[in-house]
Order: structure tokens, then C-alpha cells, then sequence
């Protein structure tokens, strides 16, 4: 994602910020110098509190991931936004059963760290270490007393910051997070968890509709109350819900379109093939001619590269239009078989970052597969509302 950094790897998933964070983060010191009796300790409790909750919200994300990718999945990254954490996954396992566990398992987060923080809150609570510690089992006095020295601690470094309305803060915040998210609203973590258990006796797509339906309902029911309470925050959360359904909605119909259709019904036969030795002059003019603005490029009958449009414009820009196809195109590149399905096709090409892929059967090259012929396929199949 653009305007982000990287901060960190779990997993081979990469944590990153966006720059925009750092307006939230100014948003919780502003708010605690403002608030009466404002003040530095204000300032850090804000921008404390707002970090930890953040760091539950990646953490969150992580359930997502890490059993999306135990089960076969993929995740690209998890991005820390102001209005939380987003999870970009490429790929996602098929059945319900999977797709339940993958929605459970972030609630499921929350709901531990909570415990957790229940917990630790245990010695922070009591003043001193209780006087029935010296009759308590030695792992138990070991506990509070490692515990006690921690919270000692923490006080030292940070003076005057209210650690026991922190940790309510982050305890109540954990408890909400797992419990808004379980709500049937679709897109939501219990809409897809609704959607898996119809899932186990519907298709997927029917299962999808009828997750939206609920979520949508459910999203008009909060939106209504958000009016009638002047809760403002609570319409837009109905707003984001009801478009998100829709979204998601158009992307599973187009999932099941792309899966019934094969690269052999779209493929260009057609498209002229380049050799390493030609100049990017004369790819313009083959491009002027026949329309088409990604190529394969072979060396006899053997395929060695592929050039796009992307790799033609960049190279112009850096070489001019005499440089040699040879040196600017794709050596490395996916390709597939005429049977796969156009689904297939678009992962590979979302991975990749390669908007054309050739199509190879038995060695042979038959043409390419672009994205925009991907598109125009979908396009082309997805029923028109009657007039």
C-alpha cells in the first residue's frame, strides 16, 4: 500500500504503517491537553493507550492471517490505518469450515488478550502483596511477585500515568472489539462466520447473499439508531457496513463468473510476437498497428520473455526508443494452460504484477492472457438488470 512503512515481519507478513496514523496519534495528545485538567501525564495516557489499542487491533489482524496462511491462504500484509487494521490477503481457502475459523480466530484474540490483561491486573489492583501470599504455593508467590516488581516498575518510568485506568481502558476496548466484530453484519468477522455455517449447506454464493441481506438489515437497524441518538459515529459505522456488503457481494458473483470461464475462451491467438534483438521503436509501430500493447517475446520457437505496457513506458522514459526489447522485458514471469480458469489467471497476474501472461500448452505458445481481457470477460458475463 502507498504512503506506508514497513515496521516489522511475523510469518513472512509484512506489518506496516501508514502515514496517516500519525494524525490519530496527534488526534490523543491534542484531546489530552484540551480535556480539563489536561496536562502532560494527559498526553501520554492518549498517545499510550491509543498505541496499545493499536497494537490489539494488529494483533487482531494476525489471527486472520496466521490461520489463513496455516490453512493454505495467503497474506500479502497486515497496514495499521486510523480506522484500524487492514489484512490484504491474495488468497483465501475455499470451504466453510476454513472461512469459520479464519472469522473466529481475531475476535478470538481479543478475547484472550482481555483474559490476559484480566490477569496481570490481579497484583496492580492490590497496593501491597496480599498478606496471604506467605501461605500460597511457591508458583503462585513467584507470580505476584514477579507481577509486583513489573508494575513497580512501569510506575517508575512513567510517573503519573493512571496504569490501572489503562489497563480498564485496554481490558474494556478488547472485550468490545471481540464482541462488535461478531455481530452478523457482513462483511464483518460474525458475518462471516454466519456465511460459513450456511456455507456447510448452501453454495458459497447463496450463502454470500443471504450473510449480505442479514448485514445489510442489521446495518440500516444501526444507522436509524445512530439518528434517532444523535450518534453520529454509529451512522457512519451503518454506512461503511452497508457498503462493504455490496462490495463484497460483487466480488464473490464475479469470483463464481471467473471460475466458470476458461483462458482458452478469451486468449489472444493473435498477438505478434517480439524477438530480444528488436527496439522499443520498432514495438511502437507493431503497437500503432495491431492495437495490442503486451507481448511475448521469443527466441526461435523457445519463450524467453514478456513485454507489457507497463515495461514499454518505463523503458522509454529510462532509454529512449532505441534501447533493445532484450534488455527491458520480463524474464521471469507465471504463464498458464489454456484449461485454467480465468480466476486462476487473475491470482497469478495479482501476485505477479504481470498484467499479461502467456499461455503455453505442450511448449507451445498459443498467445497471451491480459487482465483487461480478464475484465472484458467478466464484464461480458455478469447478467444486465432488465429495462
Amino acid at each position: 500500500m502507498n504512503w506506508s512503512v514497513k515496521i516489522g515481519t511475523v510469518k513472512g507478513i509484512e506489518i506496516r504503517v501508514h502515514f496517516t496514523f500519525l494524525l490519530i496519534i496527534v488526534w490523543a495528545a491534542a484531546e489530552g491537553i484540551l480535556r480539563p485538567g489536561g496536562g502532560w501525564s494527559r498526553v501520554i495516557f492518549g498517545v499510550l493507550s491509543t498505541c496499545l489499542l493499536f497494537v490489539c487491533v494488529v494483533l487482531h489482524e494476525l489471527g486472520h492471517s496466521l490461520v489463513t496462511v496455516h490453512l493454505g491462504g495467503r497474506v500479502r500484509n497486515i497496514t495499521l490505518l486510523p480506522i484500524g487494521g487492514v489484512a490484504q490477503m491474495e488468497s483465501l481457502p475455499d470451504s466453510p469450515i476454513a472461512e469459520l475459523a479464519i472469522a473466529i480466530a481475531g475476535p478470538a484474540v481479543n478475547f484472550m488478550i482481555a483474559a490476559g490483561l484480566t490477569i496481570i491486573a490481579l497484583p496492580m489492583i492490590r497496593a501491597e502483596i496480599p498478606t496471604d501470599l506467605l501461605v500460597a504455593t511457591h508458583s503462585t508467590r513467584t507470580w505476584y511477585i514477579l507481577s509486583a516488581f513489573v508494575v513497580r516498575l512501569l510506575f517508575r518510568l512513567l510517573d503519573g500515568v493512571d496504569w490501572r485506568a489503562l489497563l480498564l481502558y485496554l481490558l474494556g476496548a478488547n472485550i468490545s472489539l471481540g464482541m462488535f466484530n461478531l455481530l452478523p453484519a457482513f462483511p464483518m468477522d460474525g458475518g462471516r462466520v454466519l456465511r460459513g455455517l450456511l456455507g456447510l449447506g448452501l453454495s458459497h454464493l447463496r450463502a454470500t447473499q443471504i450473510a449480505i441481506h442479514i448485514g445489510q438489515a442489521l446495518a440500516v437497524a444501526l444507522g436509524f439508531l445512530g439518528v434517532l441518538s444523535a450518534n453520529w459515529m454509529l451512522v457512519l459505522v451503518a454506512v461503511f457496513i452497508f457498503i462493504s456488503a455490496g462490495q463484497e457481494g460483487q466480488a464473490v458473483e464475479a469470483r463464481v463468473i471467473l471460475e466458470n470461464l476458461r483462458v482458452e475462451q478469451v486468449l489472444n491467438r493473435l498477438v505478434p510476437r517480439l524477438s530480444p534483438l528488436h527496439s522499443l521503436a520498432h514495438v511502437l509501430d507493431i503497437a500503432s498497428r495491431s492495437r495490442q500493447v503486451n507481448f511475448p517475446v521469443m527466441q526461435g520457437e523457445q519463450l524467453v520473455g514478456v513485454l507489457t505496457q507497463d515495461d514499454v513506458l518505463a523503458a522509454l522514459h529510462q532509454y529512449g526508443a532505441e534501447v533493445r526489447v532484450g534488455r527491458v522485458m520480463r524474464r521471469q514471469f507465471p504463464t498458464v494452460r489454456p484449461t485454467d480458469t480465468l480466476l486462476y489467471a487473475q491470482q497469478l497476474i495479482a501476485r505477479s504484477g504481470v498484467k499479461a501472461l502467456p499461455v503455453v500448452d505442450g511448449g507451445t505458445v498459443l498467445g497471451l492472457v491480459s487482465l483487461q481481457d480478464i475484465n472484458a470477460a467478466y464484464f461480458s458475463a455478469t447478467p444486465r438488470p432488465a429495462r
